[in-house]
């Protein structure tokens, strides 16, 4: 892997001349770093973002658009601009009960997500359009559905994720004292036994994605193996933000495939091994 050493208007030369299709999210190769499939790339709203996720490349970029009626309707209500987490989402026809399609459930039981099913703390569907598992992402306080995140179900499908409605708002599962941020929603699932799991999709924390932080004691960041210094560059930009008890857990493997005594032992058996950086 190498490192992209573009500046932002040398990279954005290179994203448009992929041709990538307006109103698409997909994920691909980076040609910066030529990492596999780790580069995002989101046309939606008019305009053209990049972001890619290994953790050595640094390519990332944005160039908004002049907003479209849609979006600027979809926004604003009158002359009243709304909260971004206010913006209800319209769930499509296309989706449908999570026991429409086996292939589905059985995809939540392997990646240890049914158990925060059955107990209320998520709720999930199945997109026949797009062929997609969805857990739906709520309001914090309202609890109306503001958004989804769509896995789809065959490793030929791109985007692996999707992202419907309100991008900016974590998908959260679990109603614990103590938090972890971790990438995915799977991994949020399955700590919600034991923790409040937080799914920021990726590995950078927005500013929206903070403000859902607050109501914790303590914050765990478990980020995938190849993130670990972006987890602890988070776990530095959360205290200058106020935050006080702040963990970085390093992982071995992906938090889905932990039980949950393996997650209560991970975390409840750890003594503070975050670093200062």
């Amino acid at each position: 892997m190498r490192k992209c050493r573009l500046n932002y208007r040398q990279q954005l030369e290179v994203i448009k001349g992929l041709s990538i299709p307006s109103e698409t999210q997909t994920r691909m190769d980076c040609p910066f770093c030529n990492g596999r499939n780790t580069l995002s790339i989101d046309t939606t709203e008019n305009k053209i973002g990049w972001y890619c996720f290994h953790a050595s490349c640094s390519a990332k970029g944005k160039q908004e658009g002049e907003k479209n009626m849609q979006y600027v309707q979809r926004v604003f209500h009158g002359n009243k601009a709304l909260h971004i987490e206010d913006i209800e989402f319209k769930i499509p026809d296309s989706f449908q009960s999570i026991y429409s399609n086996e292939k589905a459930m059985r995809w939540l039981s392997n990646n240890n997500c049914w158990e925060s099913w059955s107990w209320g703390r998520a709720d999930f569907k199945y997109d026949v359009k797009q062929n997609r598992v969805v857990f739906l992402v709520k309001n914090r306080i309202s609890h109306k559905i503001v958004g989804a995140v769509g896995r789809t179900l065959t490793k030929e499908d791109f985007p692996k994720w999707f992202m419907y409605g309100n991008k900016d708002v974590p998908f959260k599962c679990g109603d614990c004292n103590d938090a972890v941020i971790v990438e995915d929603c799977p991994s949020a699932c399955a700590v919600s036994n034991i923790l409040t799991g937080i799914a920021i999709m990726g590995t950078k924390l927005k500013t929206v994605q903070k403000s859902h932080l607050k109501p914790y004691k303590n914050l765990y960041i478990c980020l995938d193996r190849d993130a670990t210094t972006k987890a602890y560059d988070m776990a530095k930009d959360l205290r200058s933000s106020g935050f006080e008890n702040v963990i970085v857990k390093p992982l071995e493997d992906d938090l889905k495939y932990y039980d949950t005594e393996q997650i209560r032992r991970m975390f409840y058996g750890l003594k503070d091994d975050a670093r200062d950086s």
